[in-house]
């Protein structure tokens, strides 16, 4: 029998039964677009990894809390606290820091009159907008005067500034935090995010003030920008400094004694690079078991239409059709099946990838749609070779049936 022809005999065949073949679709429709909405969210998570990481800059060192063996990176509450704002003057009167940044973390309710809003308060230093440049619209950024003079002044985003005061300007305007009286000095302009913190819901406020405002003497990170020297020479000085400081008794330079972590943007990227590969095969791995269901769906279902029609084979092979027309009509039944399933299965794959990213971008911005070409391809490859896996058994076994045994089916 040529392929055309099983080719028209096995659509006929489906579209005699169109609700059986819906139903044995299904399953692979669904695992293939399970495999590409997975495969293409694991590589947008890893390129929305790479992009925050990105955000530090080339040359910025980061210090954070905890073992010395990890990477430096943001702010962890499960870590012990060990930085100091004795670390952040220490570093940055040294020779080799061109800017340094001393960081406490935290969330509060900012009101202004009857408005409010939960925002993020970041203890901040002049070496924010130095070593993470950024712009202000309107009024200006901390100065070393409101840090030494544990001033209650504030500098707030966007968000915040159009949230509490509208389209009126804010400079000048005293808010509350916790209840206590901020006079706002400056708005900044629109930002983004940066390593998974919305800029623009942030306020800045003198890091000193932030330590008393939330009873700290511990701050979430420290980072610099170093002078005349490469980001890894600058890495090595830290240590050596925050061993000094910390009065660790470390001479060999084993990182898992220290107290701190120090890391860069480079270590950063291998690290969201490496999250990135697992997280697209471990998401990969749960999608290809609903393709294996799908199959096992689909030779059930292929075995039952061998039961049902053993009379129409039987009266097939009576007429002089061979062993391979049968097995081949039963397999090519298969395959189209999986085939049109798995057309189906990749347009409603690459629509659902779509609307997910569009989702994640309202409650986190900066979510790409990345379609995975790899996965189509390989969604579509897979889908053949279930049709031939699964149904060739039933297809077989079709084959196989005496004519005369057939024929007396009922």
């Amino acid at each position: 029998m040529k392929i055309r022809d099983l080719v028209v005999i096995s659509l006929k065949s489906l579209l005699r039964n169109k609700a059986r073949a819906i139903l044995t679709m299904l399953g692979i429709v669904i695992g293939i677009g399970s495999v590409i909405l997975m495969l293409s969210v694991g590589k947008a998570a890893e390129n929305f990894l790479l992009s925050q990481v990105a955000s530090f800059g080339p040359d910025v060192v980061i210090i954070s809390n905890g073992s010395g063996s990890g990477s430096g990176g943001g702010p962890n509450p499960l870590q012990k606290q060990t930085l100091t704002y004795k670390d952040y003057q220490e570093i940055k009167r040294q020779s080799w820091v061109e800017s340094a940044l001393g960081t406490l973390v935290s969330t509060a309710v900012a009101s202004y009159g009857p408005e409010n809003m939960n925002v993020s308060v970041w203890g901040s230093t002049p070496g924010e907008i130095e070593i993470y440049p950024a712009t202000v619209a309107d009024g200006r950024f901390l100065l070393d005067d409101d840090i030494d003079g544990r001033a209650k002044v504030a500098v707030i985003g966007a968000n915040v500034a159009r949230e509490l005061f509208g389209d009126d300007s804010a400079v000048g305007k005293i808010i509350k935090i916790r209840r206590v009286n901020y006079r706002v000095i400056g708005v900044m302009e629109k930002a983004g995010t940066r390593f998974f913190t919305k800029l623009d819901d942030l306020i800045y406020i003198p890091l000193t003030s932030a330590m008393d405002l939330y009873n700290k003497d511990r701050l979430n990170f420290l980072s610099l920008k170093p002078r005349d020297i490469s980001p890894n020479e600058a890495k090595e000085e830290v240590r050596f400094l925050l061993r000094d400081t910390h009065k660790l008794d470390n001479p060999n330079g084993d990182l898992s004694k220290d107290d701190f972590r120090v890391g860069t943007q480079e270590d950063a990227q291998q690290n969201a690079g490496t999250i990135g590969q697992v997280l697209s095969i471990l998401l990969g791995s749960i999608a290809a078991i609903s393709l294996i269901v799908g199959g096992i769906g689909i030779m059930n279902i292929m075995y039952v239409t061998v039961t049902e029609r053993t009379s129409e084979i039987g009266l097939r092979k009576a007429l002089g059709a061979k062993r391979g027309d049968v097995l081949g009509q039963f397999l090519a039944e298969a395959i189209a099946v999986t085939t049109v399933g798995g057309v189906i299965g990749i347009v409603f794959g690459i629509f659902l990838s779509w609307l997910t990213i569009q989702i994640l971008n309202q409650f986190q911005p900066g979510w790409t749609f990345m379609l995975s070409f790899d996965s189509i391809v390989l969604a579509f490859g897979v889908s053949a070779v279930i049709g031939i896996v699964f149904g060739f058994n039933p297809a077989r076994r079709a084959s196989k049936l005496s004519p005369i045994e057939a024929l007396r089916y009922e």
